[in-house]
């Protein structure tokens, strides 16, 4: 059950990375009043689903062609650095906010992943049971410090390395001067040896995917500089550049599966996928998606910010860590080859959903609401609330 990420995409079995929620997407920028993007919250929580979909064992062969996995990849890494800049870069960097950044990141990524990690460590060590996420002790060691590959628990360690890297770009907005320049040049340079460096490097480090989340920083720092410009699209802009993202979703999800600009030669399907995600125009198609539904207009608001789509988005975490345990229980009960394959998927899904919606109230929820109140200052417990 431990394989590479870029091996699981070349079978197929994509792991993709919504494992981390993202931050809330309330948020408040010095001086402005709080900013609410109803559209990414349903935007993560349909990514959330893909990862289901993705996984489900009935789809035909068709429908397996169909890059589910991939497009939650992009969307999933794309949206978390949007979100980090967003919310962050235009603050101060004092200890006092890091010691809320650092709180929050926590809060919404470890109670819920050590506890599903540690359940199924227990399982494979007192049972025989074959299921998706056993593991042995030195595979446990490695999730626990964020840098294992067991099945879909490898996207976490990204996300949360990522967190730390962050820091160092927030870092950078206190420097003035040369020493600023000379940080940005220095930073450049990392990232584009990253970049070369990432179809060759472990999946399980951020700086295989830097690129990705360097996307979504990328988007949040042009929407800054428009809004301080006064340039924001109108409602009629706003339409256009959402029907843009459509068509991009519509790209990403196409069943073509080598990469749009091919940098990178690739000799055979294994390569192939692994080089998949360095594929800059795809990054560039999920950037426009994030960046288009990050504005607000009615239809965005009616279709991704309802009450529906809007707790897949607070329930993506569970969707995304229990849904294989979900899949792993209907096939022992042989569920999947006694129903209709797709009653079987929906099924799936739906189970999935309230499954996790459930664990989201009583155990996600909750944790993350005690670790800020017991870790941060008080008077700080609201703004980490809106914007952890």
């Amino acid at each position: 059950m431990q394989q590479s990420p870029h091996l699981q995409a070349a079978q197929g079995t994509i792991a993709l990375p919504d494992a981390p929620p993202l931050p809330s997407v309330n948020t408040t920028t010095k001086g402005k009043a709080k900013e609410h993007m109803p559209a990414l919250d349903g935007l993560r929580g349909l990514a959330a689903l893909s990862v289901v979909i993705a996984h489900l064992p009935t789809k035909t062969w068709a429908w397996e062609q169909v890059n589910f996995g991939e497009t939650g990849v992009f969307l999933f890494f794309v949206l978390s650095g949007f979100l980090m800049a967003h919310l962050h870069l235009q603050q101060p960097f004092d200890a006092q906010r890091l010691r809320r950044f650092g709180v929050a990141r926590v809060a919404r990524i470890v109670p819920l992943y050590y506890t599903v990690v540690l359940i199924a460590y227990a399982v494979s060590v007192l049972t025989q049971a074959d299921f998706h996420y056993r593991m042995d002790t030195v595979a446990l060691v490695r999730l626990l410090a964020f840098v294992g590959s067991t099945d879909v628990f490898w996207s976490v360690g990204p996300e949360f390395q990522f967190y730390g890297f962050f820091l160092l770009l927030w870092g950078i907005t206190a420097l003035h001067g040369k020493a600023r320049t000379l940080a940005l040049l220095v930073l450049g340079a990392f990232a584009i040896a990253c970049y070369f460096g990432s179809p060759y490097l472990p999946g399980v480090l951020f700086i295989s995917k830097l690129h990705i989340f360097l996307g979504g920083v990328a988007i949040a720092l042009l929407r800054h500089a428009l809004a301080t410009r006064g340039q924001q699209p109108d409602a009629r802009g706003i339409g256009a550049l959402q029907l843009l993202a459509c068509a991009a979703v519509v790209g990403m999800l196409f069943p073509y599966h080598q990469m749009l600009l091919p940098l990178f030669p690739a000799q055979d399907v294994a390569q192939i996928s692994a080089w998949y995600y360095t594929d800059l125009p795809r990054v560039l198609l999920a950037a426009l998606v994030v960046l288009a539904f990050s504005y607000r207009n009615k239809v965005s608001d009616l279709l991704l910010g309802n009450g529906l789509v809007s707790e897949l988005g607070r329930s993506s975490f569970s969707i995304y860590l229990l849904h294989r345990p979900v899949i792993d229980v209907m096939t022992y009960f042989g569920l999947f080859e006694r129903l209709n394959p797709s009653v079987a998927g929906i099924g799936c899904l739906v189970a999935t959903v309230l499954l996790a919606s459930l664990v989201n109230r009583i155990l996600e929820t909750p944790a993350r609401l005690w670790i800020t109140r017991r870790f941060t200052p008080s008077g700080a417990h609201s703004a980490i609330a809106r914007t952890a």
